[in-house]
């Protein structure tokens, strides 16, 4: 069995209209390029030899779409011929990871007209890597997170509960253990992702990944 990315169940925390259109958003990216995931599928408890040989394939698939995009972006020439480079091996192939899902929510997020945000890494306090990325939102009024692989949008505390209780069986994480939300600054697709879309350039997007866009708002 493979799992993929979806929001077929999403988790709703908070009902004002920040965070149902932020879910929306995250819905929104994993239905507009639905991808199959490695690391999904290892959170699974059973084990088998067929699921270990799928997991590989998985991986293996993944790796090549980050060689080619990896190419394609080297090689553009201009910002929104990155955002292209970033979406196309995914779109193609159907998978990733945490990282991917980042991507394509940080670009859903700012063609449906939200600003200031970009991907993130979680870490430990102590600066541990929990191997996880989300979009991070920066509200002056109260920040949150977008976090298309689990499929869920939340005020930063409550994600953090999410991640410490919810999520206990994947990050281990204690009860007074805290997260963190930083960039990688060697990271270049979080560097492209921080800059702003222009309306030609959602426009432009929209036309060739029309699923991206949402018709709706609150």
């Amino acid at each position: 069995m493979i799992t993929r990315v979806n929001n077929n169940n999403p988790i709703f925390s908070s009902r004002n209209l920040t965070i149902r259109y932020a879910d929306d958003i995250c819905r929104q990216a994993n239905n507009a390029i639905p991808r199959f995931s490695a690391t999904k599928l290892e959170v699974f408890k059973n084990n088998s030899d067929t699921k270990t040989r799928v997991i590989n394939r998985l991986i293996d698939a993944i790796e090549e779409n980050r060689d080619k995009k990896g190419l394609n972006f080297d090689e553009a020439d201009t910002f929104l011929a990155q955002i292209i480079a970033i979406l196309k091996p995914v779109k193609h192939n159907k998978k990733g990871n945490c990282g991917e899902s980042s991507h394509i929510g940080t670009i859903c997020a700012k063609i449906n007209g939200i600003r200031n945000c970009h991907p993130v890494n979680l870490f430990k306090t102590n600066g541990e890597d929990l191997d996880h990325m989300v979009v991070f939102v920066y509200d002056e009024k109260k920040p949150y997170i977008i976090d298309p692989w689990f499929g869920f949008a939340d005020y930063i505390d409550n994600a953090i509960t999410k991640y410490k209780y919810d999520f206990y069986s994947i990050f281990k994480l204690e009860p007074d253990e805290k997260i963190t939300f930083a960039s990688i600054s060697d990271d270049a697709y979080t560097q492209t992702l921080k800059e702003e879309l222009s309306r030609a350039q959602k426009n432009k997007l929209s036309k060739i990944y029309p699923k991206l866009r949402i018709n709706k708002y609150y």
